[in-house]
């Protein structure tokens, strides 16, 4: 009998040890953009990933890249599954990448929508977007939408050539850095997001600072998920998503209100947008 056992324990092992691990056992990756600090992320976005762990019975690791290079080539290679990010990176991401956009984020101020903005210093003396030729202006990345790509093209449709008519400082990386560049007049104007300055309230006075301009709104940040990850994953991830309403601890810690429904196509009047300023 005891040799029997045996036996059968042995075939059991052998018939599991070269079975696929299950989806439950798999762990998910969520990368995040990172245009805010690995601490501030790191906060907004864990509840997300436990939320969506819980959800889909799988453990979900939130994976947060140094800079926006280093988010773009853990997309292109397979190490991340969900990933947030602002809609230009997504449409670039998608010509080389299969991806499936999962859930469209709202925020408090603009919902499904965003737009970027020109700040200034108030004792700056400039008034107008005329006054910023010549002046020292920076800006996040050449792949940040409200913080380069959305201001480029505002400043185009006003006759100027943005690499010509102003002293461009290096990117800065961050759009706090950039808040911080013209507080700290190491810039004369910068480029963020609408939102992002209220957000710097606590590390400086914003009341020093004005918005010069605001660029025109384009669809907000999606969800979307590796073409590797399977269809029932992603149904999965939609659903828990959209089942997230107001008020919701997790949403609150991310600065969201919801996430709405979305599809490739939202993006395509960002697609022109970006072709005009060069960067699609």
């Amino acid at each position: 009998m005891k040799l029997f056992k045996l036996a059968a324990a042995i075939g059991m092992l052998l018939s599991t040890a070269g079975a696929p691990a299950t989806a439950h056992a798999q762990e998910l990756r969520l990368g995040v953009l990172p245009r805010l600090s690995a601490t501030e992320l790191t906060a907004m976005f864990t509840p997300l990933a436990d939320y969506l762990g819980r959800e889909t019975g799988r453990k979900v690791r939130l994976v947060l890249a140094k800079d926006f290079d280093t988010f773009e080539k853990q997309v292109r290679g397979g190490e991340v599954d969900l990933a947030f990010a602002n809609p230009l990176v997504y449409v670039q991401l998608k010509r080389e990448v299969d991806l499936v956009p999962l859930g469209l984020g709202a925020e408090k101020k603009g919902g499904t929508r965003f737009r970027g903005s020109i700040i200034v210093r108030k004792d700056s003396g400039i008034t107008d977007l005329a006054g910023l030729k010549g002046k020292r202006v920076i800006f996040v990345d050449e792949d940040s939408l409200g913080g380069y790509i959305t201001q480029a093209l505002l400043l185009k449709k006003q006759g100027f050539d943005v690499k010509r008519d102003f002293a461009l400082l290096p990117f800065a990386k961050k759009h706090d850095n950039v808040t911080m560049a013209v507080f700290s007049k190491a810039a004369d104007a910068g480029g963020i997001r609408e939102d992002d300055l209220e957000k710097m309230a606590a590390k400086v006075d914003v009341g020093q600072l004005k918005v010069l301009a605001y660029t025109d709104y384009f669809p907000n940040w999606p969800i979307f998920a590796a073409g590797k990850l399977d269809a029932a994953t992603r149904d999965a991830v939609r659903a828990a998503l959209q089942k997230l309403k107001g008020g919701d601890a997790v949403l609150e810690a991310a600065r969201l209100t919801a996430f709405a429904p979305v599809a490739d196509k939202d993006y395509d009047a960002l697609r022109e947008a970006a072709r005009t300023v060069g960067a699609f």
